[in-house]
């Protein structure tokens, strides 16, 4: 390919990289470059995916959720110079670089930023590890474009320029909040892409403000180990599950086997949410597919998604999408007829 512009691009400012997952009689090499892709392993070799959640030529946000039954050697090529920015809510990984000998880490509610030319890269996926990051892979121009408003230093500082550079930060309570909100997106087609871009837009400034800004400001409430990670997120797929009938706060904490002050406090700080928001959260997004499909009435909804009291839900509802539930059941109803003007 040469260095012809490619839909108003330079061949470097594109992604260009390709990973391979391999194990004793599996062998898988994926690209990363801008387009779209899914993965998921045979059943006897684990469980769960990585894709893509958008695709640009510049620029890709990635979602890896895998649980492996083996070890995997994973290894990854990068052909053009790329900034990645990794937020770690599984298991942590370790990994090398032909930039540098030493091995970087990243751990379970931290975040990386990582700024580095063309490389090889490789790492180690244990088996029986659930591992789930979500990145944000880009060229070095679309980074300086990205951070345009930034001094020259306070760019330095946030890994633009020449070199390899390597920040490590914690995951706040409010970087969660977009994390959950990117997960649980509920959108379909060009909506859902429109929604991920604004929600990785806010994502960077977010990342930006707190890393560069507030980093002396912030403070953790409440120490999580590993196991009590894992009992949060288990309490979150619950919640996902029995949001209609959801276990009291202290029938949640008896399931998970975490104290009722580390299941508040902590599942506020990994999901963004207190777990009574979470299940409102739940409720609401349940209720917007329904209404999406236009086959219910409002009072309908509210009742299929635990609530007895339409004024309650109208409320609910409005406050979390900024319009009426009957507002938006006629737009929907519209768009399904062809007569959305």
């Amino acid at each position: 390919m040469s260095m012809e512009r490619i839909n108003g691009l330079n061949e470097e400012e594109t992604i260009d990289a390709h990973k391979t997952l391999r194990c004793e009689g599996f062998n898988l090499t994926y690209q990363l470059d801008g387009s779209h892709f899914e993965i998921k392993p045979p059943v006897e070799l684990g469980e769960g995916s990585c894709r893509s959640l958008l695709t640009q030529r510049y620029l890709q946000m990635t979602d890896f959720d895998l649980q492996f039954n083996r070890d995997i050697e994973a290894k990854g090529e990068f052909r053009t110079p790329r900034t990645e920015l990794i937020f770690c809510m599984g298991h942590g990984i370790e990994w090398g670089t032909s930039l540098k000998q030493d091995y970087f880490a990243i751990d379970t509610g931290e975040s990386v930023l990582l700024h580095g030319g063309v490389r090889n890269e490789n790492c180690t996926y244990l088996s029986g590890a659930g591992y789930r990051f979500l990145s944000i892979d880009m060229s070095p121009a679309q980074f300086e474009r990205m951070t345009s408003g930034l001094t020259e230093d306070t760019r330095l500082q946030a890994g633009g320029g020449a070199g390899l550079f390597f920040c490590k930060n914690g995951i706040t309570p409010s970087i969660r909040l977009i994390l959950s909100q990117i997960a649980d997106c509920s959108y379909s087609q060009g909506m859902r892409e429109l929604y991920l871009e604004g929600k990785m837009l806010e994502l960077m400034a977010v990342y930006l403000n707190e890393s560069l800004y507030e980093a002396d400001r912030i403070s953790h409430s409440v120490k999580l180990s590993r196991d009590d990670m894992e009992s949060l997120r288990l309490a979150k797929e619950i919640l996902q599950r029995d949001y209609l009938h959801p276990p009291t706060l202290a029938g949640l904490s008896r399931i998970i086997c975490l104290n009722e002050f580390k299941l508040k406090k902590g599942f506020k700080e990994m999901f963004g949410y207190t777990v009574h928001a979470y299940v409102i959260e739940q409720r609401m997004q349940r209720a917007q597919q329904l209404l999406e499909q236009g086959h219910m009435t409002v009072s309908e909804a509210a009742s299929r998604v635990g609530y007895g009291n339409v004024s309650h839900f109208s409320a609910a509802f409005r406050k979390k999408f900024g319009v009426r539930p009957g507002e938006y059941l006629i737009s929907s109803r519209q768009r399904s007829a062809g007569t959305w003007m």
